[in-house]
């Protein structure tokens, strides 16, 4: 186990085995942090009332890297997981948050939590986003980047949610940027 270390959570419905969590898991082992994906108990369900399972399943992750000897731990989550990550972060602040495409505001459902707990961030934090993200509108992480300066966004140019052909720039992004904040 390296000193520095992840838990990785995957995107709605999605399972440790998710691609970009195997992808991401491979290339930060490269950069010398170990990791640890995460399967939501309530994959296939509703997710839990205020995401209590959820976060239960986020901290038993931590909980046993640190318990494996890690002693910097960052949070990393794809979609659903970047939100979780983001809840829990925003009350048991990691030594670093990875967002990879945030639906913090799909089309009609402004989501006032999820934007209030970005906001409130005092970790450091990155999200990679796509200029094209129809479930996280790049203006509304650029505007809340701007008045959080724990905040580095990413901008992936021509990317959707599913950042399709960009996927392994969004995961460089984050592995340089953990290598770099993990010290």
């Amino acid at each position: 186990m390296s000193e520095r270390a992840a838990v990785l959570a995957p995107g709605y419905g999605g399972t440790d085995q998710q691609p970009i969590l195997i992808v991401l898991a491979r290339a930060l082992a490269a950069a010398g942090i170990s990791s640890r994906a995460v399967t939501f108990s309530t994959r296939g369900k509703r997710p839990s009332r205020g995401y209590q399972a959820e976060l239960a399943d986020l901290r038993a992750a931590r909980d046993a890297l640190r318990d494996s000897g890690a002693t910097k731990i960052a949070l990393i989550g794809r979609s659903f997981g970047g939100r979780m990550c983001a809840f829990l972060a925003a009350v048991e602040p990691p030594d670093a948050l990875v967002v990879l495409g945030h639906p913090i505001s799909p089309p009609g459902r402004p989501r006032p939590d999820d934007e209030a707990a970005l906001s409130s961030m005092s970790c450091p934090t990155l999200v990679v986003q796509g200029d094209r993200d129809e479930l996280g509108p790049i203006d509304v992480l650029e505007r809340i980047a701007g008045t959080n300066p724990r905040i580095d966004l990413v901008r992936l140019a021509g990317a959707g949610h599913e950042f399709g052909k960009q996927q392994a720039e969004a995961v460089a992004h984050a592995v340089r940027w953990l290598d770099a904040t993990l010290v």
